[in-house]
C-alpha cells in the first residue's frame, strides 16, 4: 500500500517500515512522516471494517527521520541484516548518529570495538574521509594505547561444569581463573583467552584488528570505494629465514 500512494519501501520487518521521504528537510520529512501513518492506519482499519467486519487495533507512528541511513549486508549472503543499521538521525535541529542491533549496542563486544564504529559511522554520515581515522586507530590498537577497552563482558549461562560440548572463550577464562562469578571479565592473549584479574601473556592485537576492528570497517568501507588491505596495508609476512 505505501508503494501504491508513491513512497519508495527501504525495509521493513514485524514491527517497523522505513520509507524514503525524498525530503532533505526535517520538519517537512516529519509532516510527511505523520501523514502516511495517519494514511495507513485509516486504510487498514477500512480494509478490516469492510473485509473482517473486526476493528482495527493496530496504529502505526511516525518515529524517527533519518537523513542518512545505511543497512549492513548480513556477514555471510547477500540482503541486508534484519534490524540491523545505523542512521543520522534528525530531531528538533539536533544531529545523533544512532546504532540498531549493531556492534556499538551490543555487550558482547569490546569498549574499542564500540568506540571504533561510532567514530567510522560519525564520519562517514558527516562526509568526512575516513582512511586516517582508521588507520591511526589500527595503530593505536596495535601500540598498546587502548589496552584498557580490549577486555570482553561476557556472562556465563550455566555452571561451568555443564560446558562439555564446546568450550567458548569465556568458559576457558572462566576456568583459569576459578571464579564463581557469572560475569567473566576476560581478553584475548598470545596465550589464548585470560581471565582480567590474571592474564599472564601479552594481548592478541592480531585478533583485536582482525576479529573486532576489520568486520566493523569491511561492512561499509566498500560502499566509499574502499577496501581493507589498502587503506590499512597487509600485514607483513614474517621471512623463513
Amino acid at each position: 500500500r505505501v508503494e501504491e500512494l508513491g513512497h519508495r519501501v527501504l525495509y521493513g520487518d514485524t514491527d517497523s517500515l522505513f520509507v524514503s521521504a525524498g525530503l532533505d528537510d526535517p520538519e517537512a520529512a516529519r509532516r510527511a512522516g505523520v501523514e502516511l501513518a495517519a494514511r495507513l492506519n485509516r486504510d487498514l482499519a477500512d480494509h478490516l471494517r469492510d473485509a473482517y467486519g473486526v476493528e482495527s487495533r493496530l496504529e502505526l507512528e511516525f518515529e524517527t527521520f533519518f537523513q542518512k541511513l545505511f543497512f549492513p549486508q548480513m556477514r555471510h549472503g547477500a540482503g541486508g541484516a534484519r534490524k540491523r543499521y545505523a542512521g543520522l538521525a534528525a530531531t528538533g535541529g539536533r544531529r545523533e548518529v544512532v546504532f540498531v542491533g549493531m556492534e556499538s549496542v551490543r555487550r558482547d563486544w569490546t569498549e574499542a570495538a564500540k568506540e571504533f564504529q561510532r567514530g567510522l559511522y560519525g564520519r562517514v554520515f558527516a562526509g568526512q574521509p575516513v582512511e586516517a581515522f582508521v588507520r591511526d586507530f589500527v595503530a593505536s590498537v596495535r601500540g598498546g594505547c587502548r589496552d584498557a577497552q580490549l577486555v570482553y563482558k561476557k556472562a556465563l549461562r550455566k555452571p561451568l561444569e555443564e560446558y562439555t560440548a564446546t568450550t567458548p572463550p569465556h568458559v576457558k577464562a572462566a576456568r583459569l581463573e576459578g571464579s564463581a562469578s557469572r560475569l567473566i571479565e576476560y581478553v584475548v592473549t598470545t596465550g589464548g583467552p585470560e581471565p582480567l584479574s590474571a592474564r599472564q601473556n601479552p594481548l592478541d592485537y592480531d585478533h583485536y584488528v582482525e576479529k573486532q576492528l576489520r568486520p566493523i570497517a569491511e561492512a561499509i568501507l566498500p560502499w566509499l570505494g574502499l577496501e581493507w588491505d589498502a587503506v590499512v596495508g597487509k600485514p607483513r609476512q614474517m621471512g623463513l629465514f
